[in-house]
């Protein structure tokens, strides 16, 4: 291999030779340096032929093309003579061309390196023809005893004559695609806060990242900041491959479910395929199944109106594995079941979310990482492209209400200020007939009181805004992002859109201000809901000033919590982490956990003997998915009476099939 510099060898940045020469490889230099030397041993300064040549590149080096100034110095009868590279016309005879930038021909000597370099890059593994041969001009190449010609060596080569490598080259150069390097976003947390990426080389000044990986990192792109750890030896490289690449971290040590997986976009655009009433043009099909290369058989069509369609949750399919039986229920509360690389029900966060996606934790654990990191790639470039496709996007019109729903909400905030007067009225001024609770003085009861009522009023407005914009679900991109767990919440909606309720600090009403009042906008002494931090408005009409200033004083609770918290749990990972930091599972019968003094400390590893990465959220495996595939069954029980509390006070959508079968059982029973 001869390496010609970054626009022939990418990434090449220096070579350093056997002999500890070092050249920087760069638009200039890589023409400049790639000379040669010749392997005459009578070649040298004091035979050299052409003295000019001598004088800027000593034998027995040389170039060919390389052109030579004189310069003439006369000092009375004395001429003293000197010599300089004229480098614009080198670099033209080195890039074959003349000083107008026209072409020279093939058989110009000036334009031999130039013409070298072509025959080099077409025709790798052959032999230089007659005419692109190079010799010596400080000896002219002579024949040698056994009447071959003296060779030249490129001085830019990684071979010798022979062509064997040479002995201590090392190529320093830098990063290309598909190296790999260490990823790390601090703080770190946990393991896959250091993870191997593929580089990846584009413009810019930027890291770039899947955005299905930010999770582990607690990454988003307002600016953080994230480190780069650039592997430098094979022995490293390969290490670092088995053990830290994004695809072998999908599934967390921690509970063993995926960690890494669906967002934002990715949720809402399977959401909106996987809906039972969606339906999609074949053109917009077929650039759907574009978006991921798909190259297999396509889904069976339908037509309706003479429009030809697919049905979504046929495209979702397409990206399945075929020997995969999963069920659970979705965030919807339908019941979700995939079989034979069909789905019926809603894919949400629950399905392909990170940290909560039970389909996706199931191909992960049983296709194996690669298979599950190609699922990811090609789950998130579908979903992509089904929001284009569809159109899905949210502005601020979907917080709208008609004047009947506001006009509810006004109405009930009036009615629970209405009870809060009730109530400090009945406390009169000094509390003595009011009656306490247990442990609890009189205004203590009061405050608590007033506080269930005013929570109660905002669950009411609240109620009000939900059942409207629930009513606009299929067709409102906020209330579909906040039911599949893309972004939001039903809660969000209602503050943007009805009432946002009572502003808390440390789980009471406000307190501190000015004397016996929070602001001087009140009377002292007021207990009423305003005056105490009660905020009737929502984010979509605006705040009061007296209501925006209360809110504040709730998100400032909020901003120094989250520090003292931050401060609080460092340091006690960091002690667990000293503390623990000499313990290791022995591979005894019982995977027993011993410390460096071979002290026993557990006798089976988390009293179970179970790897949390390799568990299915904390039990071995799921039973209900061996049942049904041995079985046959297609997942939970269906038309099962929803909102019944059963004996022992578990509700209906919170069982799982199994367990759902017996209760209905009991519940068709009865008591025998």
């Amino acid at each position: 291999m001869i390496l010609r510099g970054p626009d022939v060898h990418p990434g090449v940045n220096y070579v350093v030779r056997g002999d500890n020469r070092r050249i920087r490889i760069n638009e200039r230099s890589r023409l400049i340096n790639a000379g040669f030397r010749c392997h005459n041993p009578e070649c040298d300064q004091e035979t050299t032929q052409r003295f000019d040549l001598n004088a800027v590149l000593p034998a027995p080096n040389f170039l060919p093309g390389l052109v030579v100034n004189r310069y003439e110095k006369k000092e009375g009868d004395m001429v003293e003579y000197t010599y300089s590279v004229n480098e614009d016309a080198t670099i033209a005879n080195l890039k074959g061309e003349d000083a107008n930038g026209h072409p020279l021909p093939e058989d110009d000597p000036r334009a031999i390196m130039h013409h070298r370099w072509k025959w080099e890059l077409a025709n790798p593994d052959e032999p230089f023809p007659e005419h692109l041969e190079v010799y010596c001009p400080h000896c002219g190449s002579p024949d040698n005893e056994w009447g071959e010609r003296t060779r030249v060596e490129d001085r830019l080569s990684t071979v010798d004559l022979n062509g064997n490598p040479k002995p201590g080259l090392v190529v320093e150069r830098h990063l290309i695609d598909s190296d790999v390097a260490i990823f790390n976003r601090q703080p770190s947390l946990h393991r896959m806060s250091m993870m191997v990426h593929e580089v990846r080389v584009v413009q810019g000044h930027t890291f770039r990242f899947n955005l299905a990986v930010c999770t582990p990192y607690n990454a988003d792109f307002d600016g953080d900041e994230m480190n780069l750890h650039v592997i430098q030896s094979e022995e490293a490289r390969a290490e670092a491959k088995i053990l830290m690449r994004v695809q072998e971290n999908i599934l967390t040590p921690r509970y063993g479910g995926a960690v890494i997986g669906g967002i934002h976009d990715h949720i809402s655009g399977f959401y909106l395929l996987s809906r039972p009433e969606t339906k999609i043009s074949k053109r917009h099909g077929l650039e759907i199944l574009g978006s991921i290369n798909y190259d297999g058989p396509l889904p069976d069509t339908y037509t309706e109106d003479g429009v030809e369609y697919f049905r979504g949750e046929d495209l979702v399919g397409v990206v399945l594995p075929d020997d995969i039986h999963l069920r659970f229920r979705s965030r919807s509360n339908d019941d979700v079941v995939v079989k034979a690389g069909q789905v019926s029900g809603t894919l949400d966060k629950r399905a392909i979310g990170a940290e909560d996606g039970r389909l996706l934790d199931a191909i992960v654990q049983t296709q194996g990482s690669t298979y599950g990191a190609e699922f990811l790639d090609n789950f998130t470039r579908l979903s992509i492209a089904a929001c284009t496709s569809l159109g899905f996007t949210t502005g601020i019109d979907d917080e709208d209400l008609p004047q009947e729903i506001l006009d509810k909400i006004e109405s009930n905030n009036m009615e629970h200020r209405q009870l809060v007067r009730d109530e400090l009225e009945k406390y009169g001024k000094d509390g003595r007939k009011y009656e306490p609770r247990p442990g609890r003085t009189p205004l203590e009861t009061l405050e608590e009181n007033i506080m269930v009522i005013l929570d109660q009023g905002k669950q009411i407005s609240g109620d009000h805004a939900k059942d409207f914009l629930n009513i606009r679900g299929s067709t409102n991109a906020a209330v579909s992002m906040a039911i599949s767990g893309a972004r939001g919440s039903m809660d969000n909606l209602t503050m943007m859109a009805g009432s946002i309720g009572q502003a808390k600090v440390r789980g009471a009403r406000l307190e501190r201000g000015y004397q016996d009042r929070v602001l001087p906008h009140f009377r002292r002494g007021g207990l009423g809901a305003t005056e105490k931090g009660f905020i009737s408005s929502s984010f979509k009409r605006g705040l009061e000033p007296t209501e925006f200033f209360m809110l504040s004083v709730s998100g400032r609770e909020s901003l120094v919590d989250t520090a003292v918290r931050t401060s609080k749990s460092g340091y006690m990972q960091r002690r667990l982490i000293n503390a623990m930091d000499d313990l290791k599972v022995h591979s005894d019968g019982q995977l027993s956990v011993r410390n460096t003094a071979d002290r026993i400390i557990q006798f089976s590893y988390g009293e179970d003997g179970i790897d949390p990465s390799r568990a299915v959220h904390g039990s071995p495996f799921n039973v209900d998915v061996i049942v049904d595939t041995a079985l046959g069954t297609d997942g939970p029980v269906k038309n099962l009476m929803e909102d019944v509390v059963l004996d022992g006070g578990i509700e209906r959508d919170e069982l799982s099939g199994s367990e759902a079968y017996f209760a209905e059982t009991e519940m068709e029973g009865g008591d025998d």
